[in-house]
């Protein structure tokens, strides 16, 4: 029997529970003001990166068509660097910038008065352990939430972090450190999106279990409470990042999202349970645009090397509504048969928009572009810069508003005759986004300012498409157990529910905490009614069953901050690849270590060593505890094979610092971005000899902090000094214990050993 409960009461369960985590941040609030709400209303606006037609596209009336900076058409601007777009409601705008240079850069996710440009709030983040290179930061945008104005962010380093209007933070999760989220040199981000009661980021990540391999991936979150509800894999193995905004829809009776992938597809997810439905493979490389929905068709365009030919680049039209054969596992897989029109056009990052059945682009070379969405026929093309990245154009009030990467910013009125150029102006910095529009302020940030246009009049509006009914809720047929993923600490308790779903993923009805039956692994403690504590480290699935009906939920548990491992314990079995070596698998709650690292015997004592049969892995970084942690002391010892030309280097990652002992550059290193916190000190590390390496953190009232580490070879007495003190302004205030390790080329291990976690004295 199926009981309903009212979504207040589920809601308020569900946030009781939640780990109250550290949270690394500093607030400023500047203006205690309220945004306007309205009642029983949903929220408008520009809530989300591409609009509220999700394809670039305004309905406002009467905007400017001539701006000048400090002149005529400019309300005001502010000096806030950004490579993303702002989103807007009521009276309000809010965005992600950076600020500073070297150790003190810091990404900014803050909201602005929109009449004047005055900062209300601001939240300050500093980045850790990323691979952001220069000041790639703020590539990306929050997202409004149009039932409660909340809004989401995710920055560099992969916090995803939901606000409410005046700022405070609602729920967290470090999606590098609960997730195994990877970062790349490039610091693209991306979007929420936002789709109902869900909310989803496109991220890649290397997790656990089948999860372990690194893959693109949606994670989609209740909105309300940041409980997790299902995770997508629906490619390949990625050639490159991607921050591509997933786009709903209706499709089959279904709701989907469409995205495109790091691993050169286009793809359609069921947006309530994360199936993959089909796939489009278009390219050798990572797609980052943003598809267009038109018709029964998708309309996308990227800027790598084509699957079929050695070109670079194309446009193309995608039917939808392909399935899964009958009693087969998605995705299907669509061909090159199944294309409605392709053409030569090459966009690496920027996004078109659709206006009636015109597509408009801007493509590598710099030019805009003009396309007709039934044939794929190239109308037109003008050129505006001498190239183009990330920047996309915005469509409204029959004219093209459009960014380009030397920092030209463009208004055109198009035609299929041919594009009328109404104003053209060159901006402070690059553009590497899109604008945005709302009350009649269009909003357009550069790496150096946000620029506010307008015309100080009030807009005028065109009626919405009509939007397609949802259709109507079937029978049940399947169970969802939430969370569907979750970090625990040792003694953290958590309670599950369920819903239940109809045959396209709709919600049916939910059901209250203790109406499942449930089995658990031994890694949780069984407390009644849907609620287990954490037991102990490890891995493995919770199973739920009701009206036979099952569903199974992924649980990892990390050991509290007092841990010791000297590998002693593990039982070593024949090497799958290397005939006469034992060997085990390192400890199972240990993210994205699983293939990286693994248990030997050397020298009579069983060590940790990091692998080599996989150049891509030759750089190595998991973690073996919470993000909330903080205060503690590590220390392992650390052995490298090897010679005085080239040898391996491994170390720890404590409360988001990396201090690795370097072999190739015999160096002790306390870093936390390479661009933003890198301090070393000389030191002699042989090979073949055993080293100690001892670290901590403390972090003053003050917020400012200093990283510490020492090593002293294993068989002499622990040293007084430290060895290398870090200070930094903005320290870290928590975060996962981990391990790195770096085996240039694959050719020489390294060895860890004897590895504990203590809170600091």
């Amino acid at each position: 029997m199926i009981h309903l409960l009212p979504r207040a009461i589920l809601l308020l369960a569900a946030t009781a529970i939640l780990p109250q985590c550290a949270s690394e941040q500093r607030a400023v609030t500047l203006d205690a003001a309220r945004p306007a709400t309205v009642d029983d209303e949903r929220l408008e606006g520009w809530l989300e990166w591409r609009g509220p037609q999700q394809i670039g596209v305004s309905l406002e009336t009467g905007l400017v068509d001539k701006v000048e900076v400090d002149g005529a058409g400019q309300l005001w601007s502010v000096d806030l660097g950004s490579r993303g777009t702002p989103v807007a409601t009521g009276d309000r705008v809010y965005l992600i910038g950076f600020r500073g240079e070297d150790a003190d850069l810091q990404e900014i996710i803050t909201c602005l008065d929109a009449k004047t440009g005055r900062t209300i709030w601001e939240h300050a983040y500093s980045d850790f352990v990323s691979d952001v290179v220069y000041d790639r930061y703020a590539i990306g945008s929050p997202a409004i939430d149009p039932d409660t104005g909340n809004v989401f962010a995710l920055t560099s380093p992969g916090r995803f972090i939901s606000f409410d209007a005046d700022g405070n933070v609602l729920w967290e999760h470090s999606l590098m450190e609960e997730f195994g989220r990877l970062t790349f040199p490039n610091g693209r981000t991306g979007a929420p999106a936002i789709d109902g009661e869900v909310v989803v980021v496109h991220v890649i990540s290397s997790h656990w279990g089948p999860e372990a391999p690194a893959r693109d991936r949606i994670y989609a979150f209740d909105k309300y409470t940041g409980k997790h509800l299902w995770t997508a894999t629906p490619g390949e193995v990625p050639k490159d990042s991607s921050f591509s905004r997933p786009v709903f829809a209706w499709e089959g009776g279904r709701r989907v999202l469409y995205v495109s992938t790091g691993c050169g597809n286009v793809a359609c997810i069921d947006a309530r349970t994360g199936d993959s439905i089909w796939r489009k493979k278009l390219s050798i490389g990572g797609v980052n645009c943003s598809v267009l929905p038109y018709g029964d068709d998708i309309i996308a365009i990227h800027g790598k090397e084509n699957v079929d030919l050695s070109t670079i680049g194309r446009m193309l039209s995608i039917p939808t509504g392909t399935v899964p054969a009958e009693g087969q596992k998605g995705p299907a897989v669509l061909t090159a048969e199944q294309e409605n029109w392709r053409t030569d056009l090459v966009a690496f990052t920027s996004s078109p928009v659709l206006v009636g059945n015109r597509v408009y682009a801007t493509v590598l070379t710099g030019e805009l572009c003009c396309i007709d969405a039934d044939t794929g026929k190239i109308l037109w093309h003008e050129k505006l810069g001498p190239d183009q990245i990330h920047a996309s154009p915005l469509a409204a009030d029959g004219k093209l508003y459009v960014p380009m990467n030397n920092g030209s910013f463009w208004i055109v009125k198009p035609s299929d005759e041919g594009p009328e150029v109404l104003s053209q102006v060159q901006l402070e910095g690059n553009c590497l986004a899109a604008p945005a529009v709302w009350n009649g302020r269009l909003y357009v940030h550069t790496t150096k300012k946000l620029y506010c246009f307008g015309t100080g009049e009030a807009p005028g509006r065109t009626a919405a498409p009509e939007a397609p009914e949802a259709p109507a809720v079937g029978d049940p047929v399947r169970l969802q157990l939430v969370p569907a993923d979750i970090l625990l600490a040792v003694g953290e308790e958590i309670q599950y529910g369920a819903h239940v779903l109809d045959a396209h993923g709709n919600v049916v009805a939910d059901f209250a905490p203790g109406e499942l039956k449930l089995e658990a692994p031994p890694i949780l403690s069984a407390k009644g009614d849907g609620a287990f504590t954490a037991s102990r480290p490890g891995i493995g699935l919770v199973k739920a069953t009701m009206d036979g009906r099952s569903a199974t939920a992924r649980v990892r548990t990390v050991p509290e901050l007092e841990y010791h491992q000297d590998f002693e314990g593990f039982e070593l079995a024949p090497h799958p690849k290397e005939d006469g070596v034992q060997f085990a698998r390192p400890p199972s709650h240990w993210t994205g270590a699983g293939k990286k690292w693994e248990v030997r015997e050397l020298d009579g004592e069983k060590v940790l060593a990091r692998t080599l049969d996989t150049p891509l892995f030759q750089r190595a970084m998991g973690f073996l505890g919470h993000h909330s942690n903080s205060g503690y002391t590590m220390q392992m010892d650390i052995l490298s094979d090897g010679n005085r030309r080239m040898m391996s280097s491994a170390g720890v990652v404590n409360q988001r610092y990396l201090i690795a002992l370097k072999g190739n550059h015999k160096e002790l290193e306390i870093s936390s971005n390479d661009w933003r916190i890198k301090e070393k000190v000389r030191y002699r590390f042989r090979p073949k000899t055993w080293y100690t390496l001892k670290t901590r953190v403390d972090v003053a009232e003050d917020g400012s902090g200093v990283v510490r580490a020492k090593v002293w070879k294993r068989d002499e007495a622990e040293p007084e000094a430290w060895t290398l003190e870090v200070e930094h302004k903005d320290a870290h205030k928590n975060g996962a214990p981990g391990l790195w390790g770096f085996v240039p080329q694959s050719r020489f291990r390294v060895y860890v050993d004897n590895l504990s976690i203590t809170p600091n004295e």
